[in-house]
């Protein structure tokens, strides 16, 4: 296999046609095509199924597609270390970020980004832990700052622990609960909670339902950070979001509902990258921007 045929391969995905990705790489539609054929016959599988509207992959042409992926990210990253060791300011980064932190911290790391690295291309992602961990094994996200909930095991990537942070119980201002809260009445309301599409709740939640003596909510809605701010803004719905995110502008019309049986388990935020493979100069960078970042909001709040 040729390093050009793998990047022919990962072209035709991500464009869709053959013909958007022979304009991408500056080659004519039958140089890409012969490309494809010679990987085809160098594997002796089929990858490629050709149709009107495009191309789609075999079983064996998505299974090599995860790898080229890999590889061609590597390969254009190699490329990138070098040039910035240089003084080069250009390349491409991609980061998963936890929406907690896009909602606080993003801004101030961005702009002490931009003022060393004014040229490079930002990929940010919404970092829930379900959608990262994929995207950091293929090699589409160069790292990621996550809250973890227990998905993140500590063989698979390079894992740096930075911080815990209290989570409260929320509801609308005004929302009628607030006259006589119980932990058995919240928690026969639904709870709409950001995170991945499971029908349960994580441990760390059940366990606080069963420490208070209640049964768990058997009515939840999970769904994305902002759709959760929004639900639970303009519903009787409840739901749990780190301390600090009631602060902000996004989260106003939320207020805290405290209970001394309940306590929500915090989140605690890691920064995850693929072992063994240094991080680009700039991808370094912008990772000690967030991580600077997120100590100072945490010392300031302290003080």
């Amino acid at each position: 296999m040729k390093l050009h045929q793998l990047q022919a391969l990962v072209g035709v995905v991500e464009h869709g046609s053959i013909r958007a990705t022979a304009r991408e790489m500056h080659l004519t539609q039958a140089a890409l095509t012969k490309s494809l054929r010679t990987l085809e016959e160098d594997v002796g599988v089929s990858l490629l199924i050709r149709k009107s509207r495009g191309v789609v992959l075999t079983e064996a042409g998505q299974r090599l597609h995860a790898r080229a992926k890999l590889v061609t990210r590597q390969i254009t990253l190699a490329h990138e270390d070098l040039r910035q060791s240089q003084g080069d300011d250009t390349g491409t980064l991609r980061v998963g970020i936890t929406p907690y932190l896009m909602l606080t911290v993003l801004g101030e790391a961005f702009m002490w980004f931009r003022r060393r690295y004014p040229k490079v291309q930002l990929r940010l992602v919404e970092g829930l832990v379900a959608r990262v961990l994929p995207s950091l094994r293929d090699g589409s996200l160069d790292f990621a700052i996550v809250a973890d909930s227990g998905e993140v095991t500590h063989t698979e990537f390079d894992a740096t622990r930075l911080l815990k942070e209290p989570q409260k119980i929320v509801v609308r201002q005004g929302h009628p609960i607030l006259l006589q809260a119980t932990a058995a009445r919240l928690a026969a309301l639904e709870w709409v909670l950001p995170g991945p599409f499971a029908n349960d709740l994580d441990d760390g939640l059940n366990a606080m339902f069963k420490q208070a003596g209640v049964k768990a909510p058997s009515l939840m809605t999970r769904c994305d950070a902002m759709a959760a701010m929004a639900l639970v803004r303009q519903s009787d719905a409840v739901s749990v979001m780190p301390s600090p995110l009631l602060a902000q502008p996004e989260c106003r019309g939320l207020v805290e509902i405290s209970l001394r049986k309940l306590n929500p388990p915090p989140i605690e935020l890691v920064l995850l990258a693929p072992p063994d493979i240094p991080l680009t100069p700039a991808a370094a960078y912008f990772a000690r921007c967030l991580t600077d970042a997120i100590m100072t909001q945490h010392t300031g709040r302290q003080i």
